[in-house]
């Protein structure tokens, strides 16, 4: 399908999560396609280039802020529609593009970190019948397909340890859940939204992640079932983000001297 045409319903839905058709008319400081990402010398350059934007002090720093990043962009989209639509945006890595524009750092609680453009999608929709086999599907292509190799090649690229970048993505999808809870309530889809929380994080056999393990369940124990309203937890691993702000996060494990 032509990024043209994305319909508005999707625009509405994925625009909370930076993410959208990609439009080669606008003016960017730099756009990068995610599949370039996953050879090492693009995904050297590209880092580089990120670290000393957003300020930096090393590789490893800002491919961990990429990965938390790029679980925002979206694992979060991806999941939370799954989950309160029945429908998702898929996509490959090579249809996103890492988008950078001088106009995001500027706005109200901008960033300089990227938002997402996509050039292709399909949108797939689950049966009434066969949900847990569609579930399935959708996270075969979102990890295993999408999100694991992008980590894989973040991991080596910048020598970070991946089970680092897998809590920061974890940390993106567990509030997701919790969200959706709270507005759920006690209503009829709480129990879905549960069980399909319990799959992602917990039950998902590794090969669903191209794993050997689900490398979300190792962290699952830290963050109990998705509820709201719980304290903030101790992260097991730090995502190094205290080196770019000099501030400690709440969850952080590392205590402050």
């Amino acid at each position: 399908m032509s990024s043209e045409t994305l319909p508005k319903e999707w625009q509405e839905r994925v625009a909370p999560y930076c993410m959208g058709a990609h439009d080669p008319m606008r003016l960017y400081r730099r756009t990068t396609r995610v599949s370039d990402l996953l050879g090492r010398e693009r995904c050297e350059a590209y880092l580089d280039w990120l670290g000393d934007y957003i300020g930096s002090p090393s590789r490893r720093v800002t491919a961990s802020t990429l990965a938390k990043r790029y679980a925002f962009l979206v694992a979060a989209p991806v999941l939370a529609a799954m989950t309160t639509e029945n429908q998702v945006l898929e996509f490959t890595p090579d249809q996103c593009i890492l988008e950078t524009t001088e106009q995001q750092a500027q706005q109200p609680n901008g960033t300089r970190l990227p938002s997402l453009g996509l050039t292709g999608w399909r949108i797939a929709e689950a049966s009434a019948d066969q949900r847990s086999r569609w579930r399935e599907r959708v996270m075969r292509s979102l990890f295993a397909g999408h999100v694991t190799p992008l980590f894989h090649a973040l991991s080596a690229t910048a020598k970070v340890p991946l089970v680092l970048l897998w809590e920061n993505a974890m940390v993106r999808i567990v509030p997701l859940f919790e969200d959706l809870l709270e507005q759920a309530g006690d209503g009829p889809d709480a129990c879905r939204i549960r069980e399909d929380f319990d799959t992602v994080v917990r039950t998902s056999p590794g090969d669903w992640f191209g794993e050997a393990r689900n490398p979300l369940a190792a962290l699952s124990s830290r963050y109990g079932e998705a509820s709201a309203g719980q304290a903030p937890r101790r992260r097991r691993t730090c995502c190094l983000y205290v080196e770019i702000s000099g501030e400690y996060c709440r969850a952080c494990p590392i205590e402050p001297g």
